[in-house]
């Protein structure tokens, strides 16, 4: 951004430091503005312990700064081991007077960090001085305006406070939270936080407790004081950087901190930013080797997917209360499909749209307005007193869906490391497992008891509560992606042929077929498209982010299959009613739920084909047993233990597969793969259903199977097991070929780290 030179003044024998703006980046209006505001901020000041600018003006169209030039070098080259305590404590004391000054100003500095104090050489009879530097993003605490981010860091993000990074107002506790992250940089030789990944480190100032010290020369005193300075409630921390300096030194003295909060002055009162301050990239010139490992705010992901329970428990369980609620409404077969299809349609197309949201505005900001739309479009459901309000009920409700479904997935990427995910990827796995296998059940004990309106009305008080668990949820820094409205429209289109094609093929016929089938190859080359994009940003082919979604598809078509030749074993030819037959899913949503986080641990721990394959090898060996149990017409029992067999299998190839997706994404850009891999999902579940119920019911035909035939002839049950079992083998072969796929997935290498500062140091 800017070259800073050593000079003569021109009239004075003194050497002066003159910062000049680069011609490639002086056209740009926010970064000149930036630069140029540097000069007004610190012109304001008159502190030993700040830079001070003697002169601005502008040369050839170029901005500079001529700023009093510090003889020296920066903190951020001190070497810990030969760094004491003492000096370390001192030096921060020295930028908190200065920090203090400036806040009695009412400036916040916004980016303290070693590289921005300067360490003036010792001189006669003078000790060495820090010197507090770099007040380009500083900002008035009375000014209405925000510097905002151009494309460089606007702030580290290894040393900006909490409220920084989730966009809440700032007031001088931000600069003492970032003075204490200096502290610990300047005593361990990293930040606090440090990571590869800056979403680990956005997530662990968040939500982590501050390490303690690796220094045994450094008294317990001291991480105790560090420790408030960095509270995650700015409340908690020390009424002033002076204070915080007081207690870091009365600790290395063996004096006892102050450890009651001191209430803030309100003498200045900030001002709420309009844009978010802080740009998510590499953090520069850290040590990478020893740095702690930041951990998943799991609290958070399981707030986050009790929403997607809840989701996907309410789709299914709306599926069972149909036939009922079509004789209440009086509607016929074809309102009913398109119920069906305004519902699959609201939530599928806008994923891309609203994932990308979630990186603009925050996925908790995003989740929180889609929970709200769905609990809305709920209660409309549960009250609509005609087919068209239900429809618009189920539009809203889909819509409120879509916006919360690729938030949980997009969280993961930004908050757990790559070689980590497994475990929060089978949390992922396990909400769409419980609530989409445990759905049916809920469904029909609720219509069986009461009534279909029943299933919409539940969903109010269960979005409430994940609602208010999402309230909780720590807010993630808003990302800056490029708007690629082509791609949303590619994508959007895709999805609308593919659903309304399969969706309608029984009325459509042909025509639907060819439409679903050619959104399947528009989806398909977006899938390529976007890997090829993610493949840019990370090493590897881009194969390897689109196998797991092609793998993930191919399950969900043949996981929907089996489950509807699963029902209609149950209830026509075993005669069982529809809430018993749900009843049989339950164990295998329960071993799925409680097996896929054990899976996904151990799939951070092997080859990425590994697991999948084996789940999907499993899954094969349910399908060839659900095959042998319909023709040789065994027990119920038999069938659930087959089941519970088949929710293992599940489990392992859910939450290894979504593992899989996870490691291929990048964390400053997860929306487009959140969306694209949550949608592999739901396309599959839109085309398994059609799929399989032309096939069956060609497959009846095909047998002879006529309707007018008597109900209990052993003839109509032979023909009618021999229709299942040959289309079981569809699903059976789908489950192969997932096994295949899966065989090809390949783990990602690390990618390299960025090399180089682009941030802009004085000197």
């Amino acid at each position: 951004m800017g070259t800073v030179f050593l000079a003569r003044h021109p009239r004075l024998p003194r050497k002066v430091a003159v910062k000049l703006l680069n011609a490639d980046v002086s056209v740009d209006p926010d970064l000149r503005a930036r630069f140029e505001r540097e000069g007004t901020v610190v012109a304001q000041l008159d502190h030993p312990g700040i830079v001070s600018v003697l002169d601005r003006g502008v040369e050839h169209g170029q901005p500079w700064l001529a700023m009093q030039y510090v003889p020296g070098t920066d903190a951020s080259r001190l070497d810990p081991r030969t760094l004491n305590p003492q000096r370390a404590v001192r030096i921060i004391s020295e930028v908190a007077t200065a920090l203090d000054h400036a806040h009695s100003r009412g400036i916040l500095h916004r980016d303290v960090k070693p590289a921005n104090i300067l360490l003036a050489a010792p001189e006669a009879g003078h000790p060495e001085r820090a010197v507090l530097t770099d007040f380009g993003i500083a900002r008035v605490l009375t000014s209405n305006t925000q510097h905002t981010s151009t494309g460089n860091l606007t702030a580290t993000i290894a040393y900006a406070s909490p409220e920084q990074l989730s966009g809440d107002p700032l007031d001088p506790r931000s600069d003492q939270y970032s003075l204490g992250c200096t502290l610990f940089a300047l005593l361990a030789g990293h930040p606090p936080f440090a990571a590869t990944d800056p979403g680990q480190v956005v997530a662990a100032h968040l939500v982590k407790p501050v390490p303690p010290l690796p220094r045994p020369d450094v008294p317990p005193q001291l991480n105790h004081v560090i420790a408030r300075a960095m509270a995650k409630n700015p409340a908690e921390r020390f009424g002033s950087t002076g204070e915080f300096a007081a207690a870091a030194a009365a600790a290395l003295r063996g004096g006892t901190p102050v450890t009651t909060p001191v209430p803030f002055p309100p003498a200045a009162q900030p001002t709420p930013p309009s844009a978010y301050p802080v740009q998510l990239g590499y953090v520069p010139g850290q040590s990478q080797v020893d740095a702690p490992a930041a951990r998943a705010p799991w609290g958070a992901l399981c707030a986050m997917a009790f929403a997607v329970v809840i989701i996907c428990l309410g789709r299914a369980a709306q599926g069972t209360g149909l036939p009922r609620l079509r004789h209440d409404m009086h509607a016929s077969i074809g309102q009913v499909g398109w119920l069906n299809l305004i519902d699959l349609l609201a939530y599928t197309a806008p994923l891309l749209l609203a994932a990308r949201l979630g990186d603009r505005f925050g996925p908790k900001r995003i989740q929180l307005a889609g929970l709200t739309v769905f609990v809305l479009g709920s209660a409309g459901a549960g009250l609509a007193a005609s087919m068209g309000m239900l429809s618009v009920a189920h539009a809203i409700q889909g819509l409120g869906a879509g916006l919360v479904l690729p938030q949980l997935l997009s969280v993961l990427v930004r908050t757990v490391p790559p070689r980590q995910r497994g475990v929060a990827a089978g949390i992922w796995a396990a909400a769409w497992a419980l609530g989409g296998l445990a759905g049916p059940f809920a469904g029909a004990v609720l219509t069986s008891t009461g009534s279909w309106r029943w299933t919409a009305l539940a969903e109010v008080p269960a979005g409430l509560v994940a609602l208010a668990l999402t309230a909780a949820v720590p807010r993630l820094p808003r990302l800056r992606t490029p708007p690629d409205p082509g791609g949303h429209l590619i994508f959007g289109a895709g999805v609308v042929a593919t659903v309304a094609g399969f969706g309608r093929a029984d009325e459509w016929g042909t025509t639907g077929w060819a439409l679903g089938v050619a959104g399947l190859l528009v989806l398909g080359v977006f899938a390529l498209v976007q890997a090829g994009r993610t493949g840019a940003g990370t090493p590897g082919p881009s194969r390897i982010a689109a196998l797991p979604s092609l793998a993930t598809a191919i399950l969900a078509t043949a996981l929907t299959a089996m489950i509807f030749l699963f029902f209609v074993y149950l209830e026509m030819e075993q005669d069982l009613s529809a809430e018993h037959a749900a009843l049989m899913l339950v164990p295998a949503a329960i071993i799925a739920a409680v097996s896929a986080p054990i899976f996904g641990m151990f799939s951070d721990r092997v080859h990425p084909a590994a697991l999948p394959a084996a789940g999907f090898g499993l899954l094969c060996v349910t399908a060839f047993g659900a095959l042998a149990l319909m023709t040789m017409h065994l027990p119920v029992v038999a069938l659930a233990i087959l089941g519970a067999l088949g929710g293992l299998a599940l489990g392992c190839t859910w939450a290894s597969l979504a593992a899989a997706a996870a490691r291929t994404l990048p964390s400053e850009r997860p929306g487009t793969g959140a969306a694209s891999y949550t949608a592999a999902w739901l396309i599959g579940s839109a085309v398994g259903g059609p799929v399989i119920g032309v096939l069956f019911g060609n497959r009846l035909r095909a047998t002879g199977f006529g309707f007018g035939m008597h109900p209990g002839s052993s003839s109509l049950l032979d023909k009618y097991s021999t229709a299942l079992s040959q289309t079981m083998l569809l699903p059976a072969g789908l489950l192969i070929l997932g096994a295949i796929v899966s065989a090809l997935l390949r783990r990602p290498r690390t990618a390299s780290t960025p090399a180089g500062d682009p941030t802009m140091r004085p000197y």
